[in-house]
């Protein structure tokens, strides 16, 4: 019975230590989202049942993952200068413009509107540039505070780590 019992505690032994797998080096990749950028410069068309003007572009994210959208300011020499939408650009007269956007998964929707008839400062209507920004879920944590100000958009990119001059343009 002596004999025995080593053996038993030998076989005891060998199944937690081959049953134990240490393989630190796998690591853990997220392949269903990603951090990207999307340039579209276009003109508002005018929905006249819904009294809007509206620019639509097509994008592909997931259900959890969030947008962000930029509107080209002033482009010059010195760089370019993003303004995060919603905004609202205030003229004389005491007259507002506001450009705003709502996402789903699949598409953008940048709206523009004002406190008197828009098309009668077709500057801000026509020709403009817009960045989309697809911040993936995964750096996100509800309740938390920003990791990164997302009214600054040279911020944004630094933060999730984008490659600026690859910028996806329609």
């Amino acid at each position: 019975m002596k004999k025995i019992i080593p053996f038993l505690m030998l076989a005891f032994v060998s199944v937690f230590t081959v049953s134990c797998d240490n393989d630190d080096d796998v690591q853990y990749v997220d392949n269903d989202t990603y951090a990207g950028v999307i340039e579209i410069t276009r003109n508002f068309q005018y929905n006249t049942a819904e009294d809007v003007y509206f620019i639509n572009q097509s994008i592909s994210m997931e259900p959890s993952d969030m947008a962000l959208v930029y509107r080209l300011k002033d482009g010059s020499n010195n760089g370019d200068v993003w303004e995060q939408i919603p905004r609202t650009l205030y003229f004389s007269g005491g007259r507002e413009l506001d450009y705003d956007f709502d996402f789903t998964q699949k598409d953008v929707q940048i709206l523009a509107g004002g406190n008197y008839d828009i098309s009668t400062t077709p500057t801000y209507l026509n020709n403009q540039t817009f960045r989309i920004v697809l911040v993936p879920a995964g750096f996100l944590n509800k309740g938390a505070k920003p990791p990164v100000d997302y009214s600054d958009y040279n911020a944004v990119i630094k933060y999730y780590n984008i490659n600026d001059s690859k910028v996806t343009k329609y």
